[in-house]
C-alpha cells in the first residue's frame, strides 16, 4: 500500500506531494501539424493529368492498408512506366503557415525497382521531385503546373530500398524543409516515370516549448527562418517573483526547438521561498512561523524524504523544510 499523509498533515505534505510529480523544466521541441493525410477519411488532391482526355493514367487515390499495424490510409499512386513523355503532378491543400517560419514536410513511400518491368518500362525512373510554391492567398483554382512556377526543394530517392519483388514494399520516410514568408504554401509531388506509393504526408513546423526557468515563464516561440538561426526570447517573472538585478531573463531559441543559454533570473519576493523543482515562489514556511511538526507528521515526511533520497537531488530545499 502507498504511504497516506495523516489526517492532521495540512499544507506541509500537499506541498511535498506536489514537488514529488514535478521535474526539471522541459526544453525539447514540439511540432505544430498543419497536415497529417493519416488522419484524413478522403484527401480529393488536385491532379494533373486527369480525366479520360490524359495521356497517362497519372495519379490516383487509394487506400493504403495494414491490419497488423491497424493501419488504414488514404494514400496516392502512379505506375506510368509503360508510357513516354511522363509528366505527372499531385498537389497538396493551399496549407496555412500560420506563425511558422519554416515548415517541414514528410513523405512515406515506397518504390518499386525498375528490374520489375523488364522490356516493358519506357522510362522507368527511380526518383521523384518535391516542389513548392509560396502563396499570399488560397484560390479556387489549382496553382500553376509549370515547372518554372515552382522552387525545387529536392529530388527524393528511396534511400531505405526499393521493393524489387511484387510482394515486398519497402516503406522510405524522408523529410525536407523551405523558409516561409507568404501566407501559405502549395507542396507538389512531380512523376515522370516512377513506380511510387505516396504513403502518408505531414506538414509540421516546430517551436520551442513553452519552459519555466530561471523563475520565469517563456511562451512557445516558432523557430527561425532557417535552421541555423536562433531567437531571442524574453521571460516573464513566475507570480511573486520579480526581475534580478540584470532585467528580466532572457533565453535562445535554436532552430531545432531547443532551448539554450539562459541569461539572467528573476527571484522570488521577501516573503516567499524559491521552489527550484517547478520553478515557483512560495509563501515561506518556517518553524518559527508554522511551529513544530505533530510527530507522526514528522516520521512521514521524513521517511517520505528519505526513501527518495537517491532520486531526488531537487528535492534538497524541500526537504529541508520538513526537519
Amino acid at each position: 500500500m502507498g504511504m497516506r499523509p495523516p489526517p492532521s498533515a495540512g499544507p506541509r505534505w500537499a506541498l511535498l506531494a506536489l514537488l514529488l510529480l514535478c521535474g526539471p523544466p522541459l526544453t525539447h521541441a514540439e511540432e505544430v501539424v498543419l497536415l497529417d493525410t493519416t488522419k484524413e477519411q478522403l484527401l480529393e488532391w488536385t491532379r494533373y493529368p486527369f480525366g479520360p482526355q490524359s495521356k497517362t493514367p497519372g495519379w490516383s487515390e487509394e487506400s493504403y492498408t495494414n491490419f497488423e499495424k491497424g493501419i488504414n490510409w488514404r494514400s496516392h499512386v502512379v505506375c506510368d512506366v509503360a508510357f513516354t513523355d511522363v509528366n505527372n503532378w499531385l498537389w497538396t491543400p493551399f496549407i496555412e503557415r500560420g506563425e511558422a517560419e519554416r515548415i517541414y514536410i514528410e513523405l512515406k513511400f515506397s518504390m518499386r525497382d525498375c528490374s520489375l518491368f523488364p522490356g516493358k518500362a519506357l522510362s522507368c525512373k527511380e526518383t521523384f521531385s518535391l516542389l513548392y510554391y509560396e502563396f499570399d492567398a488560397a484560390t479556387r483554382e489549382p496553382p500553376p503546373w509549370e515547372p518554372e512556377s515552382y522552387k525545387l526543394i529536392d529530388r527524393i530517392a528511396a534511400d531505405r530500398g526499393r521493393s524489387s519483388t511484387s510482394d515486398q514494399q519497402v516503406i522510405n520516410v524522408e523529410t525536407r524543409s523551405i523558409p516561409v514568408t507568404k501566407k501559405g504554401v502549395y507542396f507538389a509531388v512531380r512523376d515522370q516515370g516512377a513506380c511510387i506509393s505516396l504513403l502518408a504526408v505531414r506538414v509540421f513546423y516546430r517551436t520551442c516549448a513553452e519552459v519555466r526557468a530561471g523563475f520565469a515563464t517563456f511562451a512557445s516561440a516558432p523557430t527561425g527562418r532557417q535552421e541555423t538561426t536562433i531567437k531571442t526570447a524574453r521571460g516573464t517573472c513566475v507570480a511573486n517573483a520579480e526581475p534580478g538585478e540584470r532585467g528580466l531573463p532572457q533565453y535562445i531559441c535554436k532552430g531545432n526547438g531547443e532551448w539554450d543559454v539562459l541569461d539572467g533570473h528573476c527571484n522570488c519576493r521577501p516573503g516567499y521561498e524559491a521552489i527550484e523543482a517547478n520553478q515557483t515562489c512560495h509563501v515561506s514556511l518556517s518553524l518559527s512561523a508554522a511551529g513544530p511538526l505533530h510527530p507522526t507528521q514528522s516520521e512521514t515526511v521524513s521517511a517520505l524524504c528519505l526513501s527518495t533520497a537517491a532520486d531526488r537531488s531537487f528535492l534538497d530545499d524541500p526537504c529541508r523544510l520538513f526537519p
